[in-house]
């Protein structure tokens, strides 16, 4: 057990006796020991632990934050807010992937991706050999349960209630779904009239499974229900049904928003930013947008169009911040939950996103340059926090720190004092979050494929990206989205930054800081050389079989 968890089990013993850590901090570790009778972490004592992920959420779109946009400031959002207050906030936090699939994987196993060769979308999926953070806490004892999104690319290892280790799940698996249209007559209304035709459209019910490994699982249909207000109860329900229980918990809650299509939108929160509601009616002769009519255009149509601004929505916006709001309000629910049941102070919470926020749903991602799909600042670095209030320290920001969400693993492992995994590529984050240092990472490394990558080291960044080119877009005073003529670019090529000066990565210094380049390029090639090669996970494990 670390010393840092058996401090913990030391605070939390003498607080149930009404001893004041003043008083703590005056008792020897040796008597404290002996009077709480501390020998190791039984089951029963250790945290729960709860992560809950969002969808390309704007780096800039929380209002605690200093560059939060005003938009955000006047609606605010209390929940992030409140978890913020009780935590630490990572500045420097970042996915290991611009994309939500690859960046899923990573989070969950600890691990770089790009190991087993999962780069970008179809590649790799989740690789039978690696241990995922749910499967090592249940077969430690912990109810485990999974509320939301799963993406992993597909593979032999995708079911999460079968293969990921969780015991439970509600959710849908793939890259979107519908926010509302989530029933089964939804479902058939549309291959009735698409002809069995839906491409990147996706309605109808919900899937629940029960019991690791059992493959048992049901369709759940919901009529008119905000997906975010379901993950939410769902996620709630599970704690709840926790307290009192003999079990530390597991519970990764993923959600939805704020990916496309960020345009339906649930009344109650369009009313509140102003945004327009237009009801779903099934039967209905003609669906008007928000929703896909199949008689007029073809799904990947009407998908470039509105889910990758083909055209810019006046509304988007708008519609971004209604989704904003009912996740925002779902922290603010869980927080509830948790305090209510009397497990909010032994309950570590990790919030991140997914990836950087995409311009496709008008997310700020302000200082930052870049969005979603690329190695711009704004497609990897994420809002990522950690709250265990009275164990963590609490309203912090930290600005230095070099983060990922591969950390989460570790963390999770040295808080609750069992031994690291030795091939885990992230680490414990407990050292920097009790002071004992200020570093975490030297250095950090993504890539899409051989070609595009990006590698950070301190204060320098070396990517190697595409050109980017993207539909822009303005906010006037009104909050309505208006195209404009210039692009959203980020240069193609070696491109070399100092974050600390240029944030939003506007001076290449490559021909100024050659040692610099050659430095990183030397980290990087030699990165690469330990990564499997992106090999679509179709065609791999036909390969592992023969």
């Amino acid at each position: 057990m670390s010393l840092y968890y058996a401090n913990t089990l030391i605070e939390s013993k003498l607080n149930m006796i009404k001893c004041s850590k003043r008083l703590l901090a005056l008792i020897p570790l040796q008597f404290a020991l002996l009077l709480v009778g501390v020998t190791h972490a039984t089951a029963t004592s250790r945290p729960n632990v709860v992560v809950i992920v969002a969808d390309d959420l704007g780096y800039a779109d929380m209002s605690f934050l200093p560059q939060a946009p005003d938009d955000v400031k006047h609606f605010g959002t209390p929940g992030f807010d409140r978890l913020a207050k009780t935590g630490t906030y990572f500045a420097n936090g970042y996915a290991t992937s611009a994309i939500c699939s690859p960046s899923r994987t990573g989070l969950i196993t600890g691990r770089y991706q790009q190991r087993w060769g999962n780069y970008s979308y179809g590649e790799g999926g989740l690789d039978p050999r690696e241990l995922t953070i749910p499967e090592k806490l249940n077969d430690l004892g912990y109810a485990t349960s999974k509320v939301g999104k799963t993406h992993m690319n597909s593979g032999p290892k995708t079911y999460p209630a079968t293969l990921h280790g969780f015991e439970e799940f509600l959710g849908f698996q793939g890259g979107m779904t519908d926010y509302l249209r989530l029933s089964q007559k939804d479902l058939e209304a549309y291959r009735s009239r698409a002809r069995g035709a839906s491409g990147h459209h996706r309605v109808g019910p919900l899937t629940r499974a029960v019991g690791r490994g059992s493959g048992k699982q049901e369709e759940v249909s919901y009529e008119n229900r905000l997906i975010t207000d379901i993950f939410t109860e769902e996620a709630i329900e599970f704690i709840q049904r926790q307290e009192g229980g003999t079990r530390p918990f597991y519970l990764h809650l993923s959600h939805l928003a704020v990916h496309v299509p960020t345009s339906v939108v649930d009344k109650k929160w369009a009313k509140k930013v102003g945004a327009p509601y237009v009801p779903w009616d099934r039967n209905a002769a003609k669906w008007e947008y928000p929703y896909w009519e199949p008689n007029e255009c073809a799904a990947l149509d009407f998908h470039r169009r509105w889910n990758h601004m083909g055209e810019v929505d006046p509304n988007g916006r708008r519609c971004y911040l209604s989704h904003l709001l009912a996740l925002d309000d779902s922290i603010s629910q869980v927080l509830d939950a948790l305090e209510a049941s009397g497990l909010r102070e032994n309950t570590v919470i990790f919030f991140v996103s997914d990836n950087g926020g995409t311009i496709n749903t008008y997310a700020n991602n302000a200082p930052l340059r870049g969005f979603k799909y690329m190695y711009g600042e704004g497609g990897i670095r994420i809002p990522f926090m950690v709250s265990m209030p009275g164990t963590l320290p609490e309203g912090r920001f930290d600005t230095e720190a070099l983060v990922s969400a591969m950390d989460i693993f570790p963390t999770i492992l040295d808080l609750i004092g069992e031994p690291p995994q030795e091939n885990h590529d992230g680490k414990s984050l407990l050292p920097v979050l009790r002071g004992e240092k200020k570093t975490q990472h030297e250095w950090l490394a993504w890539a899409m494929n051989r070609e595009k990558w990006a590698i950070r080291k301190g204060k320098w960044k070396l990517s190697n990206n595409n050109e980017w080119k993207h539909v822009n877009f303005r906010i006037d005073e009104k909050g309505f989205c208006h195209s404009v003529p210039e692009p959203v670019t980020y240069p193609g090529g070696l491109q070399l930054f100092n974050l600390e000066d240029d944030i939003g990565e506007t001076v290449n210094l490559s021909t100024k800081h050659p040692e610099v380049v050659e430095q990183l390029k030397a980290l990087q090639a030699a990165w690469s050389d330990q990564m499997a090669d992106p090999i679509p996970y179709k065609e791999k494990y036909a390969q592992s079989k023969n």
